[in-house]
């Protein structure tokens, strides 16, 4: 499958992340609050919920999430985060990698 993700040329180009595994959640949401510049406190204080939440959703401890992942990844499905704004063209073709070799 080929991702192609553009973000519009006005904003700064931002990552996007591949959810896969138990732990693919723990490390965007970790990712982008280091990108974003923000503590752990400071998330948790915006949501309402305590720092320990955010440190455990962090470190992969999150059993729900971590479940909901690892069955879309078992049904043969990918989960990606993509920033808000961003265009995601999907290429669905079995064999879209040997389609664009020279």
């Amino acid at each position: 499958m080929i991702y192609d993700i553009v973000v519009s040329r006005h904003e700064d180009p931002k990552s996007w992340f591949w959810l896969r595994g138990a732990d693919g959640a723990a490390r965007a949401l970790a990712a982008v609050r280091h990108q974003m510049g923000l503590t752990q406190a400071q998330i948790a204080g915006q949501l309402d919920m305590d720092r320990t939440t955010v440190l455990n959703m962090e470190a992969g401890r999150n059993p729900a999430v971590n479940r909901f992942i690892s069955l879309f990844n078992w049904m043969g499905y990918d989960l990606i985060a993509v920033p808000r704004g961003a265009r995601v063209t999907v290429d669905t073709r079995a064999n879209a990698d040997a389609d664009a070799a020279p």
